[in-house]
């Protein structure tokens, strides 16, 4: 797989979106409509406008977890699908045009939009759902976020500060319930 960064071109501007297991669900039901579970219980799509005017997209999963394997991780195996040509920018658009797409409410019904902005491959300001947190609590494990990249990281105390996240380095894991006591 060729280096984003080939040719010397740059990352103008990068967007997320995430998908919880209710979303994903419903878009199972909608097109299977057959009763059952849907695969995955996370996702993101991440696109990128580089330097050359193309935009790429990556798809990050994590699967629903299978009870009968005990090697697998207990949340569910993650995958990455890797980098890929999503689209070029039209002639005429900017980096700013790209952006201002990106942050408009959807058209049909105005609701706010499902993407998160950020220039210049600076990470996205990370939100932990409370329903999340509470998720890891009631799972009676060890369970901790980074507050950097929203990663989860197992084996922290209910009281963990300032761990080292195992996805992107940084000292800002916390604890499941201290990140709860926080945000009340």
């Amino acid at each position: 797989m060729a280096k984003l960064s080939s040719r010397g071109r740059t990352c103008q501007v990068e967007v997320i979106r995430e998908y919880d297991v209710e979303t994903l669900q419903r878009g199972h039901d909608v097109r299977w409509n057959d009763g059952q579970p849907s695969l995955t219980v996370w996702e993101r799509t991440t696109r990128r406008l580089m330097s050359d005017g193309k935009i790429l997209e990556k798809r990050d999963v994590r699967f629903r977890p299978n009870p009968l394997c005990t090697w697998e991780d207990p949340r569910g195996e993650k995958h990455s699908y890797g980098w890929k040509i999503h689209g070029t920018l039209k002639a005429g658009l900017t980096a700013a045009d790209f952006t201002r797409i990106y942050q408009a409410p959807r058209k049909r019904d105005g609701s706010p939009s499902p993407w998160t902005v950020t220039s210049g491959h600076v990470a996205a300001p990370v939100i932990i759902s409370q329903r999340r947190i509470v998720a890891a609590i009631q799972s009676g494990e060890s369970i901790g976020f980074c507050t950097e990249c929203g990663a989860e990281r197992d084996g922290c105390e209910p009281d963990a500060r300032n761990y080292p996240c195992e996805s992107c380095g940084q000292h800002a894991v916390m604890g499941a319930e201290e990140l709860l006591i926080g945000m009340a």
